[in-house]
């Protein structure tokens, strides 16, 4: 079975334009041309057309930066960070997130951007592969076949606090041959069932990336996660076997940009409420927190991921040259 993303979304099904049903239009039969002329977005003087643009711009960037695909949260918080939206509107219901999604419907259906560029990380289509034969599927699979990268350990396991940041990490996690997760929060049951098998009677390693938060809730989600995964796996995790990639405070406190980012959040949970420093992952960005991913990932093989590429391709070769040999 292969799970791939189902309709590429917003990573956020309440500010999802296309499946709340905002910004849905009729079939028109203009031409392709007109329909990919930016001419055809919200006038440039007006808040939707400035935050059309700042989306169009912002992704354009993103292609550039080879940070593709990426997800409406990680948009919003970039657009929010270069003084583009607030983080909330004083006063009124809708929110700015809904406006950044209407705005990246908007570039969609106009065919501005394609629709893959930006996933829906919280919604999956299930599809079984099959071929007419044996053969042709044995064919097919070479195309996708990995060879091990990790030599006698095994991939160390991604653990994302947010669905979000594991959405724009997974071309990462799949480069490197790393299982990824997210928790969502703070959850058990996920835990048991279907991480703590992972982890279970090994040495594998856990890379985890969350937000920077002083006595916030992101503490409380790391501790819990980790409590469990103890619990169930038997293990003791250590600084050596339970990395934080991001974002911890040193990292934070030797960053200028990091610290400019710092905002103070509540916790509605106590009374009287509580208010704690935090830095979102989100804000970073997605280059800055891939960047992240990767330098850990390059530490901790045994060889440059190139060098490994390069060996896969020729046995790719090898082999499709075996199988057409066999065919005849």
């Amino acid at each position: 079975m292969t799970r791939t993303k189902g309709r590429p979304g917003l990573g956020n099904p309440s500010a999802d334009a296309e499946c709340s049903g905002q910004n849905r239009s009729r079939p028109t039969t203009k031409s392709h041309a007109s329909a990919t002329s930016p001419d055809r977005l919200s006038a440039a003087h007006t808040a939707a057309g400035k935050l059309q643009r700042a989306c169009l711009d912002l992704l354009r960037e993103h292609k550039r930066d080879g940070a593709l695909p990426t997800n409406g949260r990680f948009i919003f918080y970039e657009l929010e960070q270069r003084g583009h939206v607030p983080k909330h509107y004083q006063g009124k219901a809708r929110t700015p997130a809904q406006d950044v999604s209407g705005a990246l419907m908007r570039l969609r259906q106009l065919a501005l951007v394609p629709w893959e560029w930006i996933v829906d990380e919280s919604r999956d289509v299930d599809e079984w592969r099959s071929a007419a034969s044996v053969y042709e599927y044995a064919v097919e699979a070479v195309e996708n076949a990995r060879i091990d990268c990790w030599g006698d350990e095994l991939a160390p396991l991604v653990i994302c606090e947010a669905r979000s940041t594991k959405g724009v990490l997974n071309r990462i996690a799949a480069s490197y041959l790393c299982p990824i997760t997210a928790t969502g929060g703070q959850c058990g049951g996920f835990l048991v069932t279907e991480v703590a098998p992972l982890l279970r009677g090994n040495d594998r390693k856990v890379l985890y990336i969350g937000d920077h938060e002083l006595r916030g809730p992101a503490d409380q989600i790391e501790a819990n996660t980790r409590r469990y995964l103890q619990e169930h796996t038997g293990r003791l995790f250590d600084d050596r076997t339970w990395i934080r990639v991001a974002l911890t405070e040193q990292q934070v406190n030797s960053n200028k940009r990091l610290l400019a980012l710092k905002i103070i959040k509540r916790d509605n949970r106590y009374k009287p409420t509580r208010e704690y420093e935090a830095v979102e992952c989100e804000a970073i960005g997605q280059v800055e927190l891939e960047r992240m991913l990767r330098r850990q990932l390059d530490r901790m093989l045994p060889e440059p991921l190139a060098d490994v590429l390069d060996r896969e391709e020729r046995q790719r070769a090898e082999v499709r040259r075996l199988l057409e040999e066999g065919a005849r």
